[in-house]
């Protein structure tokens, strides 16, 4: 798919050269005044299109979609060039290579914009699709893990065999009420605006109170005094699970981290232990498919991607899995 994406990229950018070929040998002609206006603005255009390529390589949208803006650009260009071969066939003009790539410079700009607001719709929509998909999931779930969560601890103070411990059930009891709280704090992420918080002062309280809950193990904080970055009021449920994870599947002391990285600011979360298995991360960050056999051990990992790619930021890990790292914007 990455030949795709290059491909569909790199035709803007050729676009913008061909067509400043005659844009630029206009300005070299000694035009009047009035022609080397155009001719210096159909150059402009022209080198627009040959950096919009990159631009749209890089961007945050899917191969498919990048394919639709070259699409609307390779029609512009197939449509202005028909019209325009027909007018100048039945009424000759002065200078048409020029005219031709003038006209055609701001037709391929024209519909690549289109192009691009036509990719946003789509994404819209798409948007809207699984937004009603989550609101349908999280009632269906969420109403089935508080069932089945309050049938599990009334059932455990009555069960308590060797093949059914009444400490097991209250485990199992646990995790699908914490799964409830995870859909119930992803779908209000999900519906809540970025805003400015102060990201030292979040993983401060979290340090601390991990400190309440989890008394066997150390934890270190290295943070200024304040760091603010844009994030939501759920920032501190994706802290609080990434130290979690540090606790439960890690070992040694687990180091909350945070810090200005120039035009952004990075939290990070580390311990000494094993890390996350690499199936695992790569599952969360999108690099291995979801199948009904792999699909992640639970919730957590997934509400601090979405949690923090909902305002912009990223999560990452480092080759071990012993270290998160989520970027938010400054």
């Amino acid at each position: 798919m990455k030949l795709l994406r290059f491909t569909a990229a790199g035709s803007i950018t050729l676009t913008g050269l061909v067509l400043l070929v005659p844009n630029a040998a206009q300005l070299f002609a000694s035009p009047p005044l009035v022609g080397f206006v155009l001719a210096a603005l159909a150059s402009i255009i022209s080198l627009g299109l040959v950096a919009v390529g990159p631009l749209v390589y890089r961007a945050d949208i899917d191969d498919v979609n990048t394919a639709r803006v070259a699409g609307w650009n390779l029609l512009g260009l197939a449509v202005l060039g028909f019209v325009f071969t027909l007018v100048f066939t039945y009424q000759p003009v002065d200078n048409t290579p020029f005219i031709f790539a003038a006209v055609l410079s701001a037709g391929a700009v024209a519909h690549v914009i289109i192009g691009v607001y036509d990719v946003r719709r789509i994404r819209a929509e798409e948007l809207a699709t699984e937004r009603e998909k989550l609101a349908v999931l999280n009632t269906l779930v969420r109403h089935n893990l508080r069932h089945d969560a309050q049938l599990l601890l009334a059932a455990a103070s009555v069960v308590d065999t060797d093949s059914i411990p009444g400490e097991h059930v209250r485990t199992v009891a646990d995790d699908l009420a914490e799964m409830n709280e995870n859909v119930k704090t992803i779908e209000q992420s999900l519906e809540e605006h970025p805003h400015e918080i102060d990201v030292a002062a979040v993983c401060r309280e979290a340090v601390v109170d991990a400190r309440d809950e989890y008394a066997d193990r150390e934890f270190v904080l290295d943070a200024p005094d304040s760091l603010t970055a844009t994030a939501n009021d759920h920032f501190r449920a994706a802290v609080d699970e990434l130290v979690e994870n540090a606790v439960e599947h890690g070992a040694g002391t687990v180091t909350v981290h945070a810090t200005d990285a120039g035009g952004s600011v990075e939290v990070s979360v580390s311990d000494d232990g094993d890390g996350i298995p690499a199936k695992e991360r790569e599952l969360v960050l999108g690099e291995r498919p979801i199948t009904q056999l792999e699909h992640g051990s639970g919730l957590g990992l997934w509400l601090v991607r979405w949690t923090v790619e909902g305002v912009g930021g990223s999560l990452a890990f480092d080759d071990a899995g012993s270290r998160a790292v989520v970027t938010l914007p400054a």
